[in-house]
């Protein structure tokens, strides 16, 4: 019985979170806000002289900027690697003993991030 009145309690709980976020988002993200930083994260660029670090840096606030993109991670892999420059993705590449683009793409976001934090210092 009370494992009943628990599932009911939980669920009750999610469809008030769910509302919850569906208003939040609603009202400070409009679906062309979501669409224009949707857009600026399958357009992102590296910048010329932009370093390894800043580049990483400037991608991570963008996806921070709109956490509800909905795209998967290895596509948000795929995404930054292939905007890097050729000498970035080389290191990258020789970092990893040339088995980047094999990892898992969570592992592989972790990689990326481990290697901007080792480049800024």
């Amino acid at each position: 019985m009370w494992d009943m009145i628990v599932v009911k309690v939980n669920y009750q709980e999610k469809l008030v979170w769910d509302e919850m976020q569906q208003q939040f988002l609603k009202k400070f993200f409009p679906s062309h806000r979501t669409n224009y930083f949707k857009r600026q994260i399958t357009t992102f660029t590296q910048k010329p002289g932009e370093t390894f670090y800043q580049c990483c840096d400037r991608y991570r606030d963008l996806l921070n900027t709109c956490p509800h993109h909905g795209f998967e991670t290895w596509r948000l892999v795929s995404y930054f690697y292939e905007v890097l420059t050729p000498k970035d993705r080389q290191i990258v590449e020789l970092i990893c003993n040339g088995t980047f683009e094999n990892k898992d793409p969570d592992e592989a976001m972790e990689y990326l991030d481990l290697l901007a934090e080792n480049a800024q210092n």
